[in-house]
C-alpha cells in the first residue's frame, strides 16, 4: 500500500513538472516571437502588435489629438509620435510603470509627454474601415473593436492613409486615454 501511494506521488509530481516545462517554453516562445514580430521602425506609431492582429504592418501615417469631428470627417492637431527606439527592457519597465498608476496619474504623464507639431490635418474616415480601441488596463495592452463613434474630441490617434489618396484614412487606432 506505501509503495502505491510513493508510486502514485512520484508520477504526480513527474506529470505536474512537465506540464508546466511545456506551458512555460511555450511562453517563453511566444513571447520570443512577439519581439522579434515587433518593429521599432520610426514613423507615427507603432507597426504591426501582437495585441492587434489587424494592425498594418507599416508605421501610422499620421499620429495626433482630434480637434473635432463632424460627420465621417476628422480634424487633428499632429503630434510628434512616441520614442520608438526603446528596447525591450526598457519598454517593459515603461509598461510596468504605467499599469502601477492610476488611470489619473496615468493620463496626466502622457498628456506631458504630448509635443504638438503646429500642424492641422483633416481626414476623411470611410464607414466600414477598422477601427480599433487601445486599452491600458490592470492585466496590460489590449485592443477592442470600435466604431466612428468611438472616435472623440481630445482622442490621441494613430491614422494609416490610403496609400492612393492621404486624406483618406484605411485603419484608425484610438488610445483610451
Amino acid at each position: 500500500m506505501i509503495k502505491n501511494q510513493y508510486l502514485v506521488r512520484i508520477i504526480v509530481v513527474g506529470v505536474l513538472t512537465l506540464s508546466l516545462t511545456g506551458c512555460a517554453s511555450s511562453s517563453q516562445q511566444a513571447t520570443t516571437t512577439g519581439q522579434s514580430s515587433s518593429s521599432t521602425g520610426t514613423g507615427a506609431g507603432q507597426t504591426g502588435s501582437l495585441i492587434d492582429q489587424d494592425q498594418p504592418n507599416r508605421s501610422a501615417d499620421v499620429y495626433g489629438k482630434i480637434k473635432s469631428i463632424q460627420g465621417n470627417v476628422v480634424l487633428i492637431a499632429e503630434m510628434q509620435p512616441p520614442a520608438s527606439g526603446l528596447s525591450a527592457a526598457d519598454k517593459a519597465a515603461r509598461q510596468q510603470q504605467m499599469q502601477s498608476l492610476s488611470p489619473e496619474d496615468r493620463q496626466k504623464l502622457l498628456a506631458s509627454k504630448d509635443v504638438m507639431t503646429g500642424k492641422n490635418i483633416t481626414i476623411t474616415v470611410p464607414v466600414g474601415i477598422p477601427v480599433k480601441l487601445r486599452i491600458i488596463g490592470s492585466n496590460g495592452p489590449t485592443v477592442e473593436d470600435g466604431a466612428i463613434s468611438s472616435i472623440k474630441a481630445g482622442s490621441v490617434v494613430n491614422i494609416w492613409t490610403d496609400t492612393s489618396d492621404s486624406s483618406l484614412a484605411k485603419y484608425v487606432s484610438v488610445a483610451n486615454r
